[in-house]
């Protein structure tokens, strides 16, 4: 097949869809399929082989990444000398917008991947950004209507996307590379040299990975430290991730004298991030907006518990089965997550079977079991 992939944030990744999006080009090309994809024009871009990567000029938005600015009748022009059969766009951009309005006039199929929420992009509740949020669903409804078919990597997010377009949304996981995050990818001269950087000695350890940004909640985290912390009990907190609100978090664990508790690792390369999922003990996510949550998946590909806080905007609860791979826990009372905490870490035989049914959960979640889903969407659109 020849299939467009459209995503402003990929190559490089910006983002948990910029990385989905590159998987999906990696594997099909892989499989066989010509696969072309437009983006962002940027700075010092990637060289890709066996992908025709297309780039628009775009302008920057900082924390949020690079966004194009090409027109219908500029990208028609691309779709009809490559001869694309199958439009996939994965983010409800002006680019993914005007790809969708080309590929309608030449009759070509659309799919849209759905990941972003409007609360990833109007994360306040306040009654000024409310009548913004309502102006934003709007666009999404406008948008997702475009589409011949809706992907879902997420329950939540069908539910959401069935507003839209009822009828022709399927749950597809985004998927994880279990070649990549597995066991054995860590060896304990890699994981022995990661504690040392970071300070971690043999203390155990909570792990957050993810945007330090309003909608993951990172600072409700500190809140379970220092309840933690006031009972003695021995567990340290690495924080990997970058974002806007990283100041401002440090800044408050100076404050609650949780500097000592709390690492902030910043943005980590492949090697190091396998290393933070292998020596950590648990994965905690309090995040209120999730249309699925890769991290998660990773750390249950890596064997880690996992406690996820209780949002109804959050899918990354549907990973979480209660008691058996980790908790959910309230996000109005840190209490709640500071009590499992410990009795994950107090009982060795629960926690090691945590682990046990995260991996094996994690198996669902193979990559390739969703790129065969996508293949035969494609398939019977054609």
């Amino acid at each position: 097949m020849k299939v467009c992939m459209v995503s402003d944030q990929v190559f490089p990744a910006v983002g948990g869809e910029g990385i989905v999006t590159q998987n999906l080009c990696i594997r099909l090309s892989q499989r066989g399929h010509k696969v072309i994809i437009l983006t962002s024009r940027v700075p010092h871009p990637p060289k890709i082989k066996d992908i025709e990567v297309i780039r628009f000029p775009a302008f920057s938005i900082p924390q949020k990444g690079y966004f194009a600015t090409a027109l219908w009748y500029q990208i028609s022009s691309i779709l009809k000398k490559r001869k694309i059969q199958i439009v996939h766009v994965n983010l409800p951009t002006f680019l993914g917008w005007q790809s969708f309005l080309a590929a309608r006039k030449l009759d070509i199929p659309r799919i849209a991947g759905f990941h972003v929420q409007v609360g990833n992009v109007i994360p306040y509740d306040l009654p000024p950004f409310s009548f913004l949020k309502k102006l934003v669903e709007l666009w999404f409804s406008y948008f997702y209507g475009l589409a011949d078919f809706l992907i879902s990597p997420s329950n939540l997010g069908k539910k959401i996307l069935s507003r839209y377009l009822s009828g022709k949304v399927e749950v597809i996981s985004n998927g994880v590379d279990l070649g990549i995050f597995n066991l054995d990818a860590v060896s304990l001269k890699e994981g022995k040299r990661f504690r040392e950087k970071f300070r971690l000695k043999d203390s155990p350890f909570l792990l957050y990975v993810g945007r330090l940004s309003r909608e993951k909640n990172v600072g409700y985290l500190l809140k379970i430290m220092q309840i933690l912390t006031k009972k003695n009990f021995p567990v340290k907190l690495l924080i990997v991730g970058e974002g806007e609100l990283k100041v401002l978090l440090q800044k408050k664990t100076f404050s609650m004298s949780l500097d000592k508790k709390v690492i902030f690792a910043g943005y980590l390369p492949e090697r190091e991030l396998l290393c933070a999922y292998k020596e950590a003990d648990i994965f905690i996510l309090p995040s209120l907006f999730e249309l699925q949550s890769m991290v998660v998946v990773e750390a249950m590909a890596m064997g880690k518990p996992i406690l996820v806080g209780r949002s109804s905007q959050s899918a990354a609860c549907e990973m979480v089965k209660e008691g058996v791979n980790g908790y959910t826990f309230d996000l109005r009372d840190p209490l709640d997550a500071a009590e499992k905490v410990e009795s994950i870490l107090s009982n060795f035989s629960l926690k090691e079977s945590m682990q046990k049914a995260s991996l094996r959960i994690a198996r669902d979640h193979d990559i390739q079991i969703s790129i065969s889903k996508v293949e035969d969407i494609y398939r019977r659109l054609l």
